[in-house]
């Protein structure tokens, strides 16, 4: 057979576009199709693969791009009162700035409010240690997100250790939210291990507002590691329903936690003394 394809390059064009519509070629069809020698369309899958745009394979190539696609992880769903904290809060931050979103259920909820109502504009520039946030955040053209990197922790995939805390410390936020495992009178904000409280007290530190966001069941909870006092915290915003006496005991202390449920206040009636609000 003799080459009447032309040149190389309208040779090399007919090949990616037939990549683009199939994610595959075959040597022999390719030949055949432009009344080339197979060695030629040989010769051109070698030359398209050193440029990144296939990879080779027996019999003809693959598109390297439809190859190693990664499908989009899927965010956990958020339980109903996760989600109304976090409608909640997402409607009164600021849309410029700076927001740092720290790791857990907090950061899976807020980030699904934020990808509900992005921000019409740009402006807001997000900073946040959790993997599956910055994957999601990063999607929506109206942010700068930042991921801080560091090791990755395997139950929550969260950034922690010394990249992160180096990351952090170089850092000013506007506003820090933060979900911690323990919120307690006399402990603090604590975490369940010293990698998590590291990070969560770097936050702490870089951040001029801080915001506590947690389930009911932590309220009142003492984990492993103190990391900040209470009176760190400029806000504590309970998801959910919380132990009234738990509740009771912060009141008498001078601090306010809100209550925020998703289930309507007829339903669920606050006791007394004890701040909720409802979606």
């Amino acid at each position: 057979m003799t080459d009447r394809a032309g040149t190389p390059e309208h040779r090399q064009s007919t090949i990616r576009e037939l990549l683009a519509a199939r994610g595959r070629v075959d040597v022999a069809e390719v030949a055949d199709r432009l009344g080339v020698a197979q060695e030629t369309v040989r010769r051109d899958l070698r030359v398209l693969e050193s440029t990144g745009v296939l990879r080779r394979v027996h019999g003809g190539a693959v598109a390297v791009e439809a190859e190693t696609r990664v499908p989009m992880p899927v965010l956990a769903t958020p339980s109903r009162d996760d989600a109304a904290l976090a409608e909640r809060l997402w409607a009164e931050l600021p849309r410029t700035g700076t927001l740092l979103i720290g790791s857990g259920a907090t950061a899976v909820a807020l980030t699904a409010a934020i990808s509900a109502a992005p921000p019409a504009s740009a402006g807001l520039t997000v900073v946040t240690n959790s993997l599956d946030a910055a994957v999601h955040l990063a999607k929506i053209s109206t942010l700068s997100v930042y991921n801080v990197g560091g090791t990755v922790a395997p139950a929550t995939r969260a950034q922690e250790g010394d990249w992160a805390l180096e990351e952090l410390s170089r850092l000013r936020v506007d506003t820090a939210v933060l979900s911690p495992a323990g919120v307690a009178l006399g402990h603090g904000l604590s975490e369940s291990t010293p990698a998590a409280a590291a990070v969560a007290q770097a936050a702490i530190q870089c951040a001029t507002r801080r915001i506590v966001a947690c389930s009911g069941a932590v309220l009142g909870r003492t984990a492993f590691v103190k990391y900040a006092e209470l009176s760190e915290a400029d806000r504590i915003l309970v998801a959910g329903h919380a132990d009234p006496a738990t509740v009771q005991q912060f009141h008498q202390s001078g601090i306010d936690p809100e209550i925020i449920s998703a289930v309507p206040e007829a339903v669920a009636a606050p006791a007394t003394g004890q701040h909720v609000r409802t979606a």
